[in-house]
């Protein structure tokens, strides 16, 4: 599976957050890093702690088990082996099952999804090592001959013969692994009242949620500041959601962004729209998110339509919402961030003047690709320091949770000691998954308690580390007052060149 976020607090792939909740309902939270190359967040409700535990157990042995027949990244998988396999071959009946489904959704999207780019993403990670972009009549070639093979299927012998196709199964397999994960758990714990499964930007729940009115799921834009508030709350039961879009899963080559969703005919970067799918399985929200990236809006939204129990939002790469007709009604009163009880005491400036009206910091950080085999996200953490070197605002921390992880980030760690404060009331948000790219945060001039600081002197800290990996540490000063003001920081060891702006968002 393709590498992705780690959890980000209230603005990454999928993150639950606390949620209150009665206090007859019991409600057990898991969180998993390095799971599928991303992170993995599991909620149970219903059941005691020991019941919990063997729904765990249960989802995270599914999880390992199809790793094994379906990761893209892994030599040891079935899917390599049938990719390096010279002619047909008889395959397991999950590998199967997925690739039969990939084709359906090929048929059904009239080319707009398909698991036939292995060959032209091999390219195009070569060009991200390599720093050179493949040429467009390579890849269109490549693309085309791939399209045209006569990839054949029997289900009576499970035997696929794929006429030189180099099969790449993300675009659904994490979504059926979500799927079979969440219904293993649900054996293990079949008392559960509910379960809330989320991979890397895919996600399945059972039942109606902590509260009993619906699992609350923030569906945040791709091309907004990794640490805004998410743009829209929906409440599912018995679903499943997947986001597919802009912002967080580009490849830099050469200094570029470049998007991770290819268009099937030319074997290029679709325009960078954000999607986002409601659908009843998994595997179906997975491979409508990818295929409306890619599809005219009018002929996406009716491909949805035409799904039963599905939904989607678009979001193009200009701006435009795009809705089906029943999206709406899965929408709730978007509720704001509360102050988190455990920050801690911040000492204000005095007598300070208080910033222009419509001011606000951006900053600029770069995740770096690394030529590690099977990349490990880093994790990362954002602040902002006073004169004093005090704590003002903590912007957001990839990887929060479980707290061991905490000190990964030991500046920071050692400094505070303290998570930042959660989105009040969402179980999780959605967002498309982390990759190494470039990423925005934005800071508005309110403390953590949710007070407004004054002018002066601030500090933007960035903090980068990576499990069995390097740290880096970058800070940018700016004097924020009445004029405009920028910095910048050079590149590290797990961090690329970083920037700050001070003045009105452009």
């Amino acid at each position: 599976m393709p590498a992705a976020s780690s959890w980000l607090l209230a603005s990454a792939a999928l993150i639950p957050v606390a949620v209150a909740s009665p206090a007859s309902a019991a409600v057990h939270r898991f969180h998993d890093d390095h799971v599928l190359g991303t992170s993995m967040d599991f909620t149970v409700t219903g059941v005691d702690a020991a019941q919990a535990l063997q729904a765990l157990s249960a989802a995270r042995a599914e999880i390992s088990r199809l790793d094994l027949v379906l990761s893209g990244w892994r030599t040891d998988s079935e899917l390599a082996r049938l990719n390096a396999s010279p002619g047909p071959m008889s395959v397991s009946q999950d590998l199967f099952d997925v690739i039969e489904n990939c084709e359906t959704w090929r048929s059904r999207c009239d080319g707009a999804f398909t698991p036939r780019l292995g060959e032209v993403e091999a390219y195009w990670n070569v060009a991200e090592r390599d720093g050179r972009l493949p040429t467009a009549p390579l890849l269109a070639q490549v693309a085309s001959r791939n399209e045209a093979a006569p990839v054949f299927l029997d289900s009576a012998t499970r035997t696929v013969d794929r006429a030189g196709v180099t099969f790449a199964l993300d675009a659904l397999a994490k979504g059926y692994i979500v799927d079979a994960a969440l219904e293993a758990a649900q054996r293990a714990a079949p008392g559960a009242a509910g379960l809330m499964l989320d991979i890397g930007g895919d996600l399945r729940c059972r039942g109606a949620g902590p509260d009993g009115s619906g699992w609350r799921i923030g569906v945040a834009d791709g091309a907004s500041a990794d640490n805004a508030p998410p743009a829209r709350l929906i409440a599912v039961v018995d679903k499943a959601v997947a986001t597919s879009g802009a912002g967080a899963r580009d490849r830099v080559i050469d200094g570029c962004a470049y998007g991770h969703t290819l268009s099937p005919a030319v074997g290029q970067p679709v325009a960078p729209a954000t999607v986002t799918v409601i659908a009843d399985r998994a595997a179906d929200a997975d491979a409508l998110a990818t295929a409306l990236s890619v599809m005219p809006v009018d002929r996406g939204l009716a491909l949805v339509d035409r799904t039963p129990g599905a939904q989607a939002r678009i979001l193009t790469a200009e701006g435009d919402e795009h809705r089906t007709s029943g999206w709406d009604a899965y929408l709730i009163p978007l509720t704001a961030a509360g102050p988190s009880s455990c920050a801690p005491t911040l000492v204000a400036l005095s007598g300070a003047a208080a910033w222009p009206a419509g001011y606000d910091v951006e900053i600029q950080y770069e995740i770096p690709q690394l030529s590690l085999g099977r990349y490990r996200p880093p994790f990362v953490a954002i602040w902002i320091t006073d004169e004093r070197g005090d704590l003002v605002r903590t912007l957001f921390h990839l990887g929060t949770r479980p707290r061991r992880y905490l000190d990964s980030n030991y500046v920071w760690y050692k400094a505070f000691s303290a998570e930042p404060g959660a989105v009040d009331r969402i179980d999780t948000v959605t967002r498309p998954s982390r990759q190494p790219g470039r990423y925005t945060a934005a800071w508005d001039g309110m403390d953590d308690a949710g007070h407004p600081v004054g002018q002066g002197r601030y500090t933007i800290n960035i903090e980068t580390s990576r499990e069995h990996g390097g740290h880096s540490y970058q800070t940018i000063t700016l004097d924020l007052g009445t004029k405009a003001a920028s910095g910048a920081a050079a590149a590290g060891v797990e961090a690329g060149p970083a920037a700050a702006r001070y003045g009105k968002p452009a």
